[in-house]
């Protein structure tokens, strides 16, 4: 009798000492990857969540720094926010006439001027449009080359709040590059009220920029349901959707007039609320942040931004102003 050991067989005859081979057969070595492949199936949605709340956490904290930038501006302006067309009315900054000058970009420009935000804090970290919303690397703090009188510029005119600022340099599809995320209160008419430091809790001011409801923003609640996304490219496509939302349904941080941020779950929040004409239950509706409803008591019938008070937050690209009207071109992607 005699033992051999192991290491003396040829590599393709060893075994192990319950006499299998040291290699995986074909079905371990199946089972492993289908384990594998379950545990990343689990993790990656709850990775990609995580990411999700992070994203949103920024926003809400860039959305929370601009509201207070503006209350702080306020508190040396009458409790009244930015508007361009007051701090320039002899046209040394930009050579647009009285409340044309009040767009976006000229708006939080002023802020960033006065070193109370900054280009990045307008872009948000989930920004969708990458290709047309970037941030302004080159804002030029004293004597910007764009102003009217350079010395006596109170702002950067070529800070863009969209891509369809009437300055800037377009591409073949009529939409140039833009410097900011969000979307504010249009603060012409009687919305100038709500556009000042009012502390109160259920005006929505600033916040993420929301997809189309309605034709041109302007229709009256729906009788029943939820508000329908317009079916086109600004509405059931657009872009604000992939922000924080659902293929078919928008959420976002809005900022309201006493500084807090809530992360909304739908266009139309239930304590934000506008009088309806007519009477009845029906008489007070849930108001959508993107529409200018055109059913509201001695609001806007027709479209116009003057005589509502609901609110209407859009990136402000160009302002025609009359001698009794103003004609805004909102941004919507």
């Amino acid at each position: 009798m005699y033992s051999v050991h192991t290491s003396q067989l040829p590599s393709s005859r060893r075994v192990s000492l319950r006499g299998r081979p040291f290699a995986f057969t074909l079905i371990e070595l199946l089972v492993v990857i289908a384990i594998i492949a379950l545990l990343v199936g689990i993790l990656l949605p709850a990775l990609g969540k995580i990411r999700g709340t992070a994203r949103a956490a920024v926003d809400g904290s860039n959305v929370r720094q601009t509201v207070t930038a503006l209350v702080t501006f306020a508190q040396s302006s009458g409790d009244q926010y930015p508007l361009p067309s007051t701090l320039d009315p002899t046209n040394q900054t930009v050579a647009l006439i009285g409340e044309a000058k009040n767009t976006t970009g000229n708006i939080l420009s002023i802020l960033i001027a006065q070193g109370s935000i900054t280009p990045e804090l307008v872009i948000s970290r989930s920004e969708s449009a990458t290709g047309t919303v970037q941030k302004y690397d080159n804002y030029e703090f004293t004597s910007p080359l764009g102003a009217v009188n350079t010395a006596s510029a109170l702002w950067d005119p070529k800070f863009k709040g969209t891509p369809i600022d009437s300055a800037t340099p377009a591409s073949p599809l009529g939409v140039g590059i833009g410097n900011n995320s969000y979307a504010h209160i249009v603060p012409f008419g009687k919305r100038r009220s709500i556009w000042s430091s009012t502390f109160n809790t259920t005006e929505a001011v600033f916040g993420n920029r929301g997809p189309m409801y309605a034709a041109n923003d302007s229709a009256a609640a729906p009788t029943s349901g939820r508000w329908a996304l317009t079916n086109d490219q600004y509405g059931v496509t657009s872009n604000t959707l992939l922000i924080h939302g659902g293929r078919t349904t928008w959420e976002g941080q809005i900022g309201y007039n006493d500084n807090h941020v809530t992360f909304e779950t739908k266009p139309n929040p239930d304590q934000v609320t506008y009088t309806r004409t007519g009477g009845g239950t029906g008489r007070t509706a849930p108001d959508n942040l993107f529409v200018n409803e055109s059913d509201q008591l001695n609001g806007d019938p027709s479209g116009q931004v003057m005589n509502g008070t609901n609110a209407y937050l859009r990136p402000v690209g160009t302002v025609s102003a009359g001698s009794n009207t103003v004609t805004i071109t909102p941004w919507r992607d």
